[in-house]
């Protein structure tokens, strides 16, 4: 499995913390660098890559709409 390099928008240092603190209960890679903008951060996680998009539930789809 590929691994890539997922970059949020520039966020808050409030919010930058959240999703640190976030991907670091679920053991993900991160880091934290300053914006162009000094007062925002942008998050990267190194996330995995699949080839297919993940299949969605077809539980609450309703067949007259398709």
């Amino acid at each position: 499995m590929r691994m890539t390099w997922f970059v949020h928008d520039p966020v808050d240092s409030e919010t930058a913390a959240e999703l640190l603190s976030r991907y670091a209960s679920r053991n993900i890679k991160t880091q934290k660098t300053l914006s162009a903008d000094p007062r925002l951060w942008l998050v990267s996680a190194l996330l995995p890559e699949f080839r297919e998009e993940p299949k969605q539930s077809r539980q609450y789809k309703n067949p007259m709409w398709s």
